[in-house]
C-alpha cells in the first residue's frame, strides 16, 4: 500500500502550495559529519546496509530498543539478518522521526512508496540491492540527486585537509566541499588534550610552553583552514560557562594539564571560556561562523562505550543551571572584546529554547550590516523530530525574525540523511499554512514563498558566504 505521496505531511491547502517554493531550492548542507575522503573517492556502494545502517546511531540505538543483539547492529552479523532487525525495527516505529525519514530516503532515492514491514522486507532489501548494483550508486550519486550545492564537513585541526583539496581541484565536482575547524581536544576536559599540545607543536613547528604559545599556534591552524576555504568552526560542550581567567591563571592550568594532575570545575570552566573567547576572535579575524552545540551528556553507558567507542547511541539530553547567566555573561565577554564573531547556537534541551531565541537578540547589535550575526540553530539531535522543530521555530519566531532563519542541517555520517532536509521543507510549509488557515499571516502565495525559498536556502547561502 502506498505511503508517502507529493502531500506527505502537508495537512492543509496553503501548505500544499507553499511546499513546492522550498521543494525546488538546492541545499546548502553547512554541517554534516560526511568523510571528503569518500566523497572524492566515489566508491560505488555495495549493499543497502552500508548505506543505510553502517555509522547511523540514531537507528543502532532504536534496534537496541527493540531487543536486537548488538551482533546485529554493530557486530559481524549478515548484511540480510542486520535488514531485518531494522526492518523489525522501523515497522514499529510509528511517531519516531526515523520512521518518516527512512521512508523519505525509500521513496526519494529508490522510487519505494510502500511502508517497510515484515511481509516485503525481504522483496525491498533485495529491490535496493539490486538498485545499487545496477545504477552503481555511489556518494556523489546522492549529493547530486538531492541538489545540494554546499557541504561543510567537520574537521581535525592538524588534518591536512588533503581530501578538500583533492575536491577542490577535481572538475567533474560541481559542488562545495569545504572543512570546518572542530577542535575538541583543545579542551583540558579531552582525555587527548596533552597529546594534542604535542602534536600540534609539532605540525606547526612551534614550542607551546603556555596559554600565549598555545594560542598561537591554534591561530596558525584556524589560518590554514581559511586559506583552504573553510567557512565555519564547529565547537561542542557540554555546558555554556563564563568564568574568566588572567594570563597566569591560564598558564597554571594548562601546567596542570600537561602534568595530567586532576583539575577543579573553576578551572576546566576558566580554560573553556578563554579559549573559546581566543578562538572566536580568530574567527572573527578570519570571517568564519562559530558554530556551538551544546546540552549534550556523551557516552553514559561506560560499559557499551569500552566495547564500541563513542558515537554509539548512548548518549543524552543535558541539563544546566545558570544557563541564561552563563550565556549572556559569555556573549557580553566576547563582545567587551571586539571578538564577537558571526556565531550560531544549538541547543538540545528544547527546555532551554525560548531562554536562548531570547538571550541572543541582546547582542545582535553590529556596525557591520550584519543580519541576524547570531542565530538560534535548527532543532539538533533528539530535538530534530516534527515537535522538535516546531516548538525550536516557534520560539525563534516569538523571540527573533524567522525570516532570517537558516533553516535546516544534516548533521549526520550517512550519504542518505539528505531527505532530512525535505522533512523540515514540509513540517515548515505545513507550520506556515496553518498560520494562514488561522489568520495569523496574510494569505499572499508570494509573500510566503519567498519566506519558503529564503529558509530553505537564500538566507544560509548569504550567511556562510556561498
Amino acid at each position: 500500500m502506498k505511503f508517502i505521496d507529493e502531500n506527505f505531511m502537508l495537512t492543509n491547502e496553503p501548505a500544499k502550495r507553499l511546499y513546492p517554493y522550498a521543494a525546488k531550492m538546492p541545499i546548502f548542507d553547512y554541517h554534516c559529519h560526511l568523510d571528503p575522503k569518500e566523497i572524492y573517492e566515489n566508491k560505488p556502494y555495495e549493499n543497502i546496509v552500508s548505506i543505510w545502517l553502517a555509522g547511523d546511531h540514531y537507528k543502532w540505538r532504536l534496534m537496541r530498543i527493540n531487543g536486537v543483539p548488538e551482533r546485529l547492529i554493530t557486530g559481524d552479523g549478515a548484511n540480510k539478518e542486520k535488514f531485518e532487525a531494522w526492518a523489525k525495527t522501523l515497522s514499529k516505529a510509528f511517531g519516531n522521526a526515523l520512521y518518516h525519514w527512512s521512508h523519505l530516503e525509500m521513496q526519494q532515492v529508490f522510487g519505494i512508496d510502500e511502508a517497510l514491514t515484515m511481509d516485503n522486507w525481504d522483496v525491498l532489501y533485495d529491490e535496493m540491492n539490486r538498485q545499487i548494483t545496477e545504477r552503481q550508486l555511489s556518494p556523489r550519486d546522492l549529493i547530486e540527486a538531492s541538489h545540494v550545492k554546499f557541504i561543510g564537513t567537520t574537521d581535525h585541526p592538524l588534518d591536512d585537509l588533503e581530501w578538500h583539496q583533492k575536491i577542490a581541484a577535481d572538475v567533474a565536482i560541481n559542488f562545495t566541499v569545504a572543512p570546518s575547524f572542530r577542535p575538541d581536544e583543545a579542551f583540558v576536559t579531552h582525555a587527548h588534550f596533552s597529546n594534542f599540545v604535542t602534536r600540534l607543536a609539532e605540525k606547526t613547528t612551534k614550542e607551546i610552553t603556555d596559554f600565549a604559545s598555545f594560542i598561537k599556534a591554534m591561530g596558525e591552524r584556524v589560518s590554514y583552514f581559511a586559506d583552504n576555504g573553510c567557512r565555519a568552526s564547529d565547537h561542542s560542550v557540554s555546558e555554556i560557562v563564563c568564568v574568566t581567567a588572567d594570563e597566569a591563571e591560564l598558564n597554571d592550568i594548562f601546567t596542570k594539564a600537561m602534568q595530567g594532575e586532576a583539575l577543579n570545575q573553576h578551572e576546566e570552566d576558566a580554560w573553556q571560556t578563554e579559549v573559546l573567547t581566543a578562538l572566536a576572535g580568530l574567527y572573527k579575524k578570519h570571517g568564519l561562523v562559530a558554530q556551538i552545540h551544546f546540552g549534550a551528556r556523551r557516552n553514559t553507558n561506560s560499559k557499551m562505550f569500552k566495547r564500541i567507542g563513542t558515537d554509539s547511541g548512548f548518549d543524552s539530553i543535558g541539563d544546566q543551571t545558570n544557563l541564561a547567566k552563563h550565556l549572556n555573561l559569555f556573549l557580553n565577554h566576547l563582545t567587551l572584546q571586539d571578538k564577537l564573531p558571526k556565531m550560531i547556537f544549538y541547543n538540545l534541551n528544547p527546555a532551554y529554547n525560548r531562554l536562548v531565541a531570547n538571550a541572543i537578540q541582546n547582542f545582535q547589535a553590529n556596525e557591520e550590516g550584519l543580519v541576524n550575526k547570531l542565530h538560534f540553530g535548527a532543532a539538533w539531535w533528539f530535538g530534530d523530530t516534527e515537535s522538535g522543530m516546531l516548538d525550536q521555530m516557534q520560539m525563534l519566531s516569538e523571540e527573533g525574525l524567522l525570516a532570517n532563519f537558516l533553516g535546516m542541517l544534516t548533521d549526520s555520517r550517512s550519504f542518505l540523511s539528505y531527505q532530512r532536509h525535505d522533512y523540515f521543507r514540509r513540517i515548515l510549509a505545513n507550520m506556515i499554512g496553518q498560520w494562514v488557515v488561522d489568520g495569523k499571516v496574510p494569505n499572499d502565495e508570494a509573500l510566503l514563498g519567498k519566506l519558503m525559498e529564503d529558509i530553505a536556502f537564500n538566507n544560509a547561502n548569504i550567511y556562510f558566504g556561498g
